[in-house]
């Protein structure tokens, strides 16, 4: 195949898949740290914004491509999802390798964070369990074939938890205290770190690259920075939640469209208070309305489009679902009766405003706007919905044991979250 240059991969990206519908979720409020998993592809551009000045520190590490450790995956085939008798169709592409910068081999991958641009091109975070440690142990896996082949890019000189791409160029790998950027697929990355403050989410929509960071009081910010250059500033929020607790994996994305959720619980109230902050502009300016009244809180927020908004709610040991159709101004318990048998740890995923999955101790889903959910798989292990790229396509781990510390698997469905099936790493 022919090497494309920049311009040409992002005409042919905008031509070929526009803006996607949805963004994904994250999991368990209870866990260390929530890590939250989601993918977009996004229109192109930038907008100019001030850069942060006293908190952020700019520690711009290059790190080169290594092209001669680098290694393609060719798999022997997909399985089949659970319970169907045709595994989803391949695409057949050329070797990735002749247009993507090239990482350190693999073996014995294991699959911790996952972000697509597309249902055949996507990046997998991970490590290496062939007796590797630290920061040598990370590994991305890039697929342009829906996961048929898998190609190992450069990696950034460090521990990360978290990875999202926006496009085949721009793409953020961070942990609680480092973001790494790349602009030009993972051949280098760039360090910058906000002085004092830990990050807590981080996602990407439209032009801009979002961050959510968080001081020891917690004082929370949100930053933003224009998705092709790094270029960060602090957005105001308002002063009655910016002091409260921010509930990792609630930052959800979706063109202009920014929500972010809050908790708190005041010293006269026997409840958690949740909020979810709304911004049409970008961030620019928030808006504030209440989600989950009268439960134990936020569990997961998920954003399907401008309008349609999905969230699990704690209603004792188990979890509620809750919708919006009006972006997140009003949302409204989907059954009085609150918990639907799975446990409080649940979140969720959606396609539109019927259609969604609900993750826990089995992967449930519905057709009817959440009033009754069927079963999509059910193994023993506990899951984690992370989210579609589209109408179809969707991800979600699953954790040994209902245990959520360390996931075992990445499994992916194209019919919606009907079936599934694990994706096959070396």
């Amino acid at each position: 195949m022919d090497r494309l240059t920049a311009d040409a991969l992002r005409a042919r990206l905008r031509a070929a898949i526009g803006e996607p519908e949805v963004t994904g979720q994250g999991f368990d409020l209870a866990a260390a740290r929530a890590r939250r998993r989601r993918w977009w592809a996004l229109e192109l551009g930038t907008a100019p914004a001030p850069v942060r000045a006293a908190s952020m520190v700019a520690l711009v590490v290059a790190v080169a491509a290594v092209v001669t450790v680098g290694t393609v995956i060719h798999l022997q085939g997909l399985p089949k999802p659970a319970g169907s008798s045709n595994g989803p169709a391949g695409v057949s592409q050329p070797n990735p390798a002749a247009t993507i910068p090239l990482g350190p081999a693999v073996d014995g991958f294991v699959p911790e964070d996952v972000t697509a641009v597309s249902a055949d091109q996507w990046w997998v975070l991970g490590s290496d369990s062939a007796g590797c440690s630290g920061a040598d142990c990370t590994r991305i896996l890039h697929t342009l074939d829906g996961g048929q082949t898998f190609t190992s890019i450069p990696i950034p000189p460090a521990v990360v938890t978290g990875l999202r791409f926006r496009d085949p160029e721009d793409g953020w790998a961070y942990s609680s205290t480092t973001m790494w950027s790349t602009h030009d697929g993972g051949a280098e990355w760039n360090a910058t770190s906000f002085s004092g403050m830990t990050i807590d989410d981080l996602e990407t929509s439209g032009g801009y690259v979002y961050a959510i960071a968080c001081d020891s009081a917690p004082v929370c910010s949100l930053e933003r920075s224009p998705a092709t250059r790094d270029s960060w500033q602090a957005l105001a929020l308002p002063s009655d939640v910016s002091a409260t607790r921010y509930l990792p994996g609630s930052l959800n994305v979706h063109g202009s469209d920014v929500w972010m959720a809050f908790s708190w619980r005041a010293a006269n109230e026997a409840e958690n208070v949740s909020e979810v902050l709304t911004s049409t502009d970008n961030g620019a300016h928030v808006s504030e309305s209440s989600v989950c009244p009268g439960t134990n809180g936020l569990v997961s927020l998920y954003g399907v489009n401008a309008a349609d908004l999905w969230a699990t709610c704690a209603t004792g040991n188990l979890v509620g679902v809750w919708r919006s159709v009006d972006g997140g101004q009003v949302f409204t318990e989907v059954q009085q009766s609150g918990g639907y048998g799975e446990p409080n740890t649940g979140t969720i995923a959606a396609t539109s405003a019927t259609n969604a999955v609900m993750a826990g101790t089995r992967l449930l889903f519905t057709t009817d706007g959440g009033q009754n959910f069927q079963v999509a798989l059910d193994n023993g292990d506990g899951w984690s919905v992370v989210g579609f790229t589209n109408s179809e396509d969707g991800f979600a781990f699953s954790y040994p044991n209902s245990s959520y510390a360390q996931p075992n698997g990445l499994w992916r469905s194209d019919d919606a979250g009907a079936q599934w099936y694990e994706v096959q790493f070396p």
